[in-house]
């Protein structure tokens, strides 16, 4: 009988292990990538100040304007065809006779301002506010009207830095110079990130000015032209020379060897109202 050979059953073979990585591969992959996180931190801490920071622009600038006219010390643009001989004698300064005189022969002068500027910045550029002036009608004719302060309190000046614009001129507006003969000194205002100011402007028309008060804001070689928010400006042209009220009558401001009454026919003249 053949002799039945059962084959044997084939054991499977046991895979061999994987071979390790070193420890050092592990370490550094590690290593790798958390300098990469880092080095991404690091990227978006250095350009939000970039991006964010509140520095210098046009839209930094902030303007406010507001009236300084004394009720003790009113100014009036009266014309030369007012009955000037009537004007009331005082016993020193300024009283009620002659400012009632005044009132009713003349019109309340507004030229007096208080303007308040600021950069709202926090860092950055300086910003420069220049070439103050008038933008506006003017009738280019001889002044009709002569301003009369009548000054009843008798206190001095301001020591606020001040400065005068005549807006029929074409001119800018220009610091007072305590000596006239003096150079004119331009209006220019400079701010730095976080700064403010406060400086005073006179409007004093030599011709019939309607409109407004503009000048320049300048950051670095951007420009921008910006109105006063002072509002519709409407002054009457005065002559240059003015009258005040000092050892009870008229005299002239500033003036050496003036008396109101040549002054006034001269100006008549000169405006062909003889």
């Amino acid at each position: 009988m053949p002799k039945t050979v059962t084959p044997k059953t084939s054991s499977p073979i046991a895979p061999e292990p994987a071979a390790k990585k070193p420890w050092w591969r592990h370490t550094w992959a590690v290593v790798s990538a958390a300098v990469g996180v880092i080095g991404a931190i690091t990227g978006v801490i250095s350009i939000v100040p970039f991006v964010f920071r509140d520095a210098t622009t046009l839209d930094s600038l902030v303007v406010s304007v507001e009236s300084v006219e004394s009720d003790f010390a009113p100014t009036f643009a009266v014309p030369l065809t007012a009955a000037w001989a009537q004007f009331p004698v005082s016993a020193s300064a300024c009283d009620a006779a002659q400012l009632a005189w005044l009132d009713s022969n003349g019109t309340v002068l507004e030229e007096r301002f208080l303007v308040s500027v600021a950069n709202s910045a926090k860092e950055g550029a300086m910003m420069s506010l220049k070439d103050f002036r008038g933008d506006g009608e003017v009738v280019p004719a001889p002044p009709e009207t002569v301003a009369v302060t009548c000054d009843q309190t008798g206190g001095g000046t301001s020591n606020l830095r001040a400065a005068s614009l005549d807006p029929a001129s074409g001119r800018t507006a220009v610091y007072v110079q305590p000596d006239p003969t003096l150079p004119d000194n331009p209006l220019v205002f400079n701010l730095a990130p976080g700064e403010n100011g406060q400086f005073a402007i006179t409007l004093r028309s030599s011709a019939d000015f309607r409109g407004s008060i503009v000048f320049v804001e300048a950051l670095g070689t951007e420009l921008r032209e910006v109105t006063l928010p002072i509002g519709d400006v409407d002054l009457p042209g005065t002559a240059p020379i003015r009258f005040t009220v000092e050892g009870g009558s008229l005299s002239c401001v500033a003036v050496e060897n003036c008396t109101p009454s040549d002054v006034l026919a001269q100006l008549r003249i000169a405006a062909g109202l003889t």
